[in-house]
């Protein structure tokens, strides 16, 4: 199997304690497969995984492969801050009915390109899953090279790479690079430039918007499929307006609040982060009225 298309990481809704809250992300799994998403990737960024238990990041994994079950291919993050950490929670999550595990390298401390290397090579060795590399230089210690991406991608158990580094004069030599290995995938990690990553030779994206509206995520990936670039880059401005949310109650109020609002759960903003002030929050209404998400009438989700 190949990792492609649409891959929401998804949001983590949790109770007041700060254990997730089942029902709601249960019921968030359902919205994004009936908006017609290509896989789920759950324990990334906007799912908060650096801010649950370790206990609760596996319960996460737990939920959403049964609520899934087999319908989309799932990923599960195991990030942690070292590869110990990081195998012994893959070794916990391989029961569950997940597709492939992925991770950043080890945060907090400072790695050479070496040292990340490594870590993805005892991970994989360790792994019955397939491995995602997570590149994502922005919260993490290191940036990988080209160079070092090439040479993990020959280890038979690394499948692929999700990369969040939005230079795109760098993502035109990834691609290069990577020109004919058509068994590894590439997944854009920005939310702003899909379509020109398609275009590129990406095989898809992963962005933390699609929860609000995996609708117009799906679109635009099948737009680009049938060569209609007009309406992929019409859903990618639509998508862009999405993300106008998270100006709002400083990323994590503006998104709980969106979900609110659509009627999906209550709460995903942990401590010491805050909800979105009334004021906030009503400028998230406005902007899901705008994108047709809400009924203008009753602020009813659509």
């Amino acid at each position: 199997m190949k990792l492609k298309g649409m891959v929401p990481p998804i949001g983590t809704p949790i109770n007041a304690d700060e254990t997730v809250d089942e029902k709601g992300l249960r019921k968030l799994v359902n919205h994004l497969i009936d908006g017609g998403v290509n896989g789920i990737f759950v324990n990334g960024s906007m799912g908060c995984f650096a801010l649950l238990t370790d206990a609760e990041q596996i319960r996460a994994v737990e939920i959403v492969a049964d609520e899934v079950n087999g319908r989309v291919p799932v990923v599960a993050g195991i990030s942690d801050t070292g590869t110990k950490r990081v195998i012994k929670k893959t070794k916990i999550i391989e029961k569950f009915q997940i597709d492939f595990v992925t991770a950043v390298v080890p945060y907090f401390f400072r790695l050479t390109q070496a040292q990340g290397k490594r870590f993805f090579q005892e991970v994989a060795n360790a792994s019955q899953k397939p491995v995602l590399i997570y590149n994502n230089p922005y919260l993490t210690p290191l940036d990988f090279e080209i160079s070092t991406l090439l040479e993990l991608a020959e280890e038979p158990n690394i499948v692929g790479l999700k990369d969040s580094n939005q230079d795109f004069n760098r993502l035109t030599g990834l691609f290069e690079a990577f020109r004919g290995k058509e068994d590894f995938t590439i997944m854009l990690g920005t939310e702003l430039l899909i379509p020109q990553g398609l275009m590129m030779g990406a095989d898809g994206a992963i962005g933390g918007a699609h929860n609000i509206s995996p609708k117009f995520a799906a679109e635009l990936y099948q737009a680009h499929l049938a060569g209609d670039y007009e309406t992929s880059f019409a859903r990618s401005r639509d998508l862009a307006k999405i993300c106008n949310i998270f100006q709002y109650g400083a990323i994590w109020g503006g998104f709980e609040a969106a979900l609110q609002l659509l009627g999906i759960c209550e709460k995903t903003v942990f401590e010491p982060y805050a909800v979105a002030s009334a004021e906030d929050k009503e400028k998230v209404r406005e902007i899901l009225i705008d994108c047709g998400l809400l009924n203008n009438a009753k602020g009813q989700a659509e």
